[in-house]
């Protein structure tokens, strides 16, 4: 096994979200030794807190943003081959209630206005279709849009509001897992790179003398030289930059929400599709079928608090109001959410520009090394889920020529995780899961659904679980020995990165406290926690679920 505990590296990555996991994976993959470290979990922060989407970029049309939505369009399309068992078509609709309105004010916005646009005509959307369609041609997954009439909508989503005068129908795609796909791409790294290392729950405590000071909550303090340091810390990128001796501005964050409702009707009713629609204010709101539930998000409202970012009565409330506006055909009130999340955008500091006119497009400005700081600093701005991975290549040519470096491999078809080798066409994938099945004795049924939350990964999965694996409590989809394989292989150090980010536990609304004391126990077995640790767990797991997802779970009532 090769030894990761020597102090030197040529990149230190202050953030493992998903523009630090992307860089990190590319770094390696070109030969460099590398350490990621997060305060957090991987992915815990931002990159957790996502609509789930997968997209071009569509409203970006709207601010002229043309280069970043053919960026966008391409990485897509990318992303549904290289990730295709966490990354999936989605079927969009968006409902439109007039036929002309909206344009005198895309043109505004278009040309600089600070205003958003509001009641997006047909003629808009289907120009803006057209041009998503043209943006989008490039390694093209998905067919192109189409425009359905009014009829035939009311037909098809019976519940929608009568006002509305058709429908326009176009692909985009969404991530099943993005915790999942950031931890994936900090093992392809370390697999590239076995010399490189990732910390999580580690945070950077200070710098001197061109040594960065590290606290893993898991060991003994750590110092390391880096070369190049690299601040993906997200919205904390301000704060971090003051733990290096910078005194920087980069960031002017937004808080998106989202809550995810158990809704049977709603679902029918949605049908595998997303509904990307117009509130009464002129956002633009989006819900989905998620986990088995719908998702229903997102608002873009100031704020430089991510430590305790949470989803507001007054954001429920503004969510459920828009729904019954969409659907009134439909009941909607808030015994249904099942889970909350929310998260701060790390945009770029934009004052007096509105929230939704802010850019997506990234930036890395860099602060020479300088004085007892021996390092450079990058720091990465904005950016979205979607162009992480081009995002990372052009932070990676940075850093390859500023260490004089060429690269050896491009990463636009790498395929992440579990997309390593997985069976596209339908005989091939029959093949895999016959091959599996009898290789591990696991039923076939099981394989396929281990292949689907896994990609290939399902393959050690399965040969852990063997034959008959004990389901858990009120998650028989899941087993015992599943969970003791995360835990084992996948960097766990607390509960709540097995029920929050390993596995849709949470957000899929089922958790009880069976469940977690399940879970805590096959946990506290592959981790070595004693009952003290176990309780304490239990105990952290509830205050995160509580203040952060408005979920209450009362551990007290179940005993082992």
């Amino acid at each position: 096994m090769t030894d990761r505990s020597g102090t030197d590296f040529d990149v230190v990555i202050i953030g493992a979200g998903i523009n630090g996991a992307g860089l990190f994976r590319d770094l390696c993959t070109q030969g460099l030794k590398c350490l990621i470290v997060d305060k957090g979990d991987f992915g815990s922060g931002t990159s957790a807190a996502p609509s789930r989407l997968i997209h071009g970029g569509l409203k970006y049309l709207e601010t002229g943003e043309f280069r970043l939505v053919a960026e966008s369009t391409y990485e897509r399309n990318l992303l549904l081959k290289n990730a295709a068992h966490l990354v999936k078509p989605l079927p969009t609709a968006i409902p439109i209630l007039s036929w002309t309105k909206g344009v005198t004010a895309a043109l505004r916005t278009l040309f600089g206005s600070t205003t958003a646009p509001r009641s997006r005509g047909a003629l808009l959307v289907k120009v803006g279709l057209s041009l998503y369609d043209f943006y989008g041609s490039r390694a093209r997954q998905m067919p192109t849009h189409r425009m359905i009439g009014r009829r035939r909508a009311l037909a098809e989503i019976s519940a929608l509001t009568p006002g509305i005068v058709a429908l326009g129908t176009y692909y985009d795609a969404t991530v099943t897992a993005p915790e999942r796909l950031v931890h994936e791409l900090i093992e392809d790294g370390l697999k590239a790179s076995p010399a490189s290392d990732a910390l999580n729950w580690c945070p950077v405590i200070g710098q001197s003398e061109g040594r960065l000071r590290l606290r893993p909550e898991t060991g003994d303090e750590r110092t390391v030289r880096p070369r190049i340091v690299v601040n993906a810390a997200g919205p904390w990128i301000d704060r971090v930059n003051g733990i290096l001796g910078l005194d920087s501005h980069y960031i002017g964050g937004t808080k998106g929400s989202h809550i995810l409702l158990d809704h049977p009707e709603l679902l029918r009713q949605l049908n595998g599709r997303m509904l990307y629609f117009e509130a009464d204010d002129g956002r633009i709101l989006l819900v989905l079928p998620f986990q088995g539930k719908a998702l229903v998000g997102s608002t873009d409202i100031p704020s430089d608090e991510p430590d305790s970012v949470a989803c507001t009565s007054d954001e429920t409330d503004y969510f459920i109001q828009s729904l019954r506006d969409l659907l009134p055909g439909l009941d909607f009130h808030r015994d249904q959410i099942v889970f909350a999340y929310a998260g701060i955008r790390p945009l770029p500091n934009s004052q007096g520009v509105a929230p939704g006119l802010i850019s997506r497009d990234h930036s890395a400005p860099k602060d020479p090394a300088i004085g007892p700081r021996s390092f450079p600093v990058i720091s990465l701005v904005g950016g979205k889920w979607t162009t992480f991975r081009a995002f990372a290549a052009d932070i990676a040519d940075t850093v390859l020529a500023d260490l004089h470096l060429p690269r050896q491999r491009e990463t636009d078809d790498m395929p992440i995780g579990g997309g390593h080798g997985l069976p596209r066409d339908p005989q091939a994938r029959a093949d895999w899961l016959d091959a599996t099945a009898q290789d591990s004795g696991a039923a076939r049924t099981r394989v396929e659904t281990l292949l689907e939350r896994y990609g290939t990964t399902a393959q050690a999965i399965a040969r852990h679980e063997g034959a008959a694996p004990v389901r858990l409590t009120d998650a028989p989809d899941f087993t015992e020995a599943e969970i003791d394989w995360i835990a084992r292989n996948e960097h766990v150090v607390h509960l709540s990165d097995i029920l929050l980010r390993r596995t849709p536990l949470a957000i899929s609304g089922q958790l009880t406290p069976r469940l977690c004391h399940h879970v805590a126990t096959c946990a506290a077995a592959a981790l070595g926690w004693d009952t003290q640790r176990k309780q304490a767990e239990l105990g952290k797991l509830a205050t995160v679920l509580a203040e952060r997802h408005g979920v209450c779970l009362d551990f007290d009532a179940v005993r082992d």
